[in-house]
C-alpha cells in the first residue's frame, strides 16, 4: 500500500527565489524505511514538512506540484487532521515539549487525540519501552540532557502510533546504545507496517535497515554516490600553557546533582573532545564553565583568575560557547549582522573584515543577505558558529556543532577549528560523533557519573 506520494513538488521558502524543493516526485509505501541524505540546505528537513503538510500550510511560501498522505491531498488537509497518522520528530527535539515532564508531555498529544483517558499511561508507558526510556517517565523536561530530550520527543511521537513517521536528524544527540536502540525500535515499527522516512547526515548509522536511500542536493532528488566525502584531515596541536580550569565542580538541578567533583583542564594548542552518554553531564558542564549555570561547589579559573562567580557576559569575549540548540538562538534580520552583532568591541573595519573571512570560512558568504530562519537547521548552526568564531575567544567551547551538518561541511568546520588552535586557542568540543572527534581531537576526555575520566593522553605534534 502507497501511503505518501509527492508529483513534482516544488516549494519556495519565504522570499526565496530558490526552490528549497524542486520537481520531487517519489512513493513511499507501508511497512518502508527510506533514508534521505545530503548536504545540509539540500532540502531533506522540506521534504519532511512537506509530507506532514506543515508545507504549505506553516511555512510560508509558494508551493507547486501535489503531496498525498494515505490519499489526503495535503494542499486541502489541515496538518492537524494528518497528525492522527503522522508523527514527526523535528531536528530541534527541544521545540517540541509543551509540558513540564515526560509523562505529562507524552499525554498531552494523546489527550489532544480524545484518546480515552483509560488508556493513556499504558500508551506512555509503551511509548517509553519502544525508546528505551521508562526512567525518564517522572522527569522535568528542563533537566534532560539533549539526547534525552531527543528520546523523550520521540516517545511522544510514538504514543500516537503513526502510519507514516517523519524524523529529522534523530541521531544527533544520541550515544551510541541510543543509536542502537533507535535501529531496533524502527525495525519493530516497519514490521508492524509503519512507514518510516529519516532524513540523516550520519547515513551509515541506518544503511543496514534501511530498505533504500535517496539524495537530495539542491532541492532535487540525485544520485546516491557520495560526493561529500572531504577528509578532515589529521588532529594537530599542542599541551600548550594551561588556559582554564574546572576545579571539583559540582552543580545541580534542584536537588539533582548533574555533575559532582568534575575536574578539567584545557590547554592553548589543544582540542579536548568530551564524550559521554546522554545525561551524563557533557552539556552541563560547558554551561558551568561559560557561566550560564552555577557552580554549587568548585572553582573555574581562566588564566590562574578565578571567575566561578562571574556571570557569561562577564567571561566573553575570552570563552565562547556554542550551546546544542543556537541556530534557534539567532535575532537578527540577516546573516551578516547577526555574524557582526558578536564582535562590537572592535573598530568596524575590523569587525567587517572578521564578518567577511568567517562567512568565507564556513561557506556562509552566499547567504550574507538571508533571515537566519529562512536557512536549513544545518545552515542556522553554522552562522551561530559563526558569531562565535567573530568574536575570537581564547576558548573555544562547542556543544554537539556537528548536529545538521553535511560530511563537507563537517570538514570545514574542523578545519577552522585548528586555525584557531594553531593560533593558541583552547578548544573543548561534547560530542556524539565519534568520526569527527577523532578527526580532530588532541585529547579525550570522558564523563562517567559526573566525573571526568581521561580517555587518552594528549598527543603532541
Amino acid at each position: 500500500m502507497i501511503v505518501a506520494r509527492t508529483e513534482g513538488l516544488r516549494f519556495w521558502p519565504g522570499r526565496s527565489e530558490r526552490p528549497a524543493l524542486d520537481g520531487v516526485t517519489l512513493e513511499i509505501a507501508s511497512g518502508e524505511l527510506v533514508l534521505v541524505e545530503g548536504p545540509s540546505g539540500g532540502g531533506k528537513s522540506t521534504l519532511l514538512r512537506a509530507l506532514a503538510g506543515l508545507v504549505p500550510h506553516f511555512h510560508g511560501g509558494r508551493f507547486a506540484g501535489r503531496v498525498t498522505v494515505l490519499d489526503q491531498d495535503t494542499r486541502t488537509t489541515d496538518p492537524a487532521a494528518l497528525a492522527t497518522s503522522v508523527g514527526s520528530l523535528f531536528q530541534d527535539p527541544e521545540t517540541q515539549a509543551v509540558r513540564a515532564t515526560v509523562a505529562r508531555d507524552i499525554a498531552f498529544g494523546l489527550e489532544n487525540l480524545a484518546v480515552p483517558a483509560g488508556q493513556i499511561n499504558a500508551r506512555i508507558h509503551e511509548a517509553l519501552a519502544l525508546v528505551r526510556a521508562e526512567h525518564l517517565r517522572d522527569r522535568d523536561i528542563v533537566t534532560l540532557s539533549g539526547g534525552e530530550r531527543q528520546r523523550a520527543a520521540l516517545a511522544a511521537v510514538l504514543a500516537l502510533r503513526p502510519r507514516l513517521l517523519l524524523l529529522d536528524e534523530p541521531t544527533s544527540q544520541l550515544d551510541d546504545p541510543g543509536v542502537r536502540a533507535l535501529g531496533d525500535t524502527l525495525l519493530t515499527l516497519t514490521a508492524s507496517g509503519v512507514a518510516v522516512v529519516i532524513a540523516e547526515h550520519h547515513a551509515e548509522r541506518f544503511q543496514r535497515i534501511a530498505d533504500r536511500t535517496l539524495r537530495l542536493v539542491a532541492g532535487r532528488l540525485a544520485s546516491t554516490a557520495d560526493d561529500d566525502d572531504a577528509d578532515p584531515g589529521s588532529p594537530l596541536g599542542a599541551n600548550g600553557p594551561q588556559l582554564l580550569r574546572a576545579d571539583a565542580v559540582e552543580a545541580r538541578y534542584g536537588e539533582c546533582a548533574a555533575i559532582t567533583s568534575c575536574s578539567l583542564a584545557l590547554h592553548a594548542g589543544t582540542v579536548t573532545a568530551l564524550h559521554g552518554a546522554n545525561g551524563a553531564g557533557k552539556s552541563t558542564l560547558l554551561r558551568v564553565v561559560a557561566g550560564l549555570h552555577p557552580a554549587h561547589l568548585g572553582h573555574i579559573t581562566l588564566d590562574g583568575r578565578d571567575v566561578t562567580a562571574l556571570p557569561a557576559e562577564a567571561r566573553f569575549p575570552d570563552i565562547g560557547f556554542l550551546p546544542q540548540d543556537a541556530g534557534r538562538r539567532l535575532l537578527r534580520e540577516r546573516v551578516d549582522e547577526e555574524i557582526a552583532s558578536a564582535a562590537t568591541t572592535v573598530a568596524p573595519s575590523v569587525r567587517d573584515r572578521r564578518v567577511s573571512d568567517v562567512m568565507a570560512e564556513l561557506d556562509l558568504t552566499r547567504l550574507a543577505t538571508a533571515h537566519p530562519l529562512d536557512l536549513s537547521v544545518g545552515e542556522r548552526e553554522r552562522v551561530a558558529l559563526a558569531t562565535v568564531l567573530a568574536a575570537e575567544p581564547r576558548v573555544i567551547m562547542l556543544d554537539e556543532p556537528s548536529r545538521g551538518m553535511d560530511p563537507s561541511r563537517r570538514a570545514l568546520l574542523a578545519r577552522a577549528l585548528r586555525r584557531r588552535v594553531a593560533a593558541g586557542a583552547a578548544v573543548l568540543v561534547a560530542t556524539h560523533d565519534q568520526a569527527f572527534a577523532a578527526a580532530i581531537a588532541d585529547r579525550h576526555v570522558e564523563i562517567v557519573e559526573g566525573r571526568v575520566l581521561d580517555r587518552t593522553v594528549v598527543v603532541s605534534r
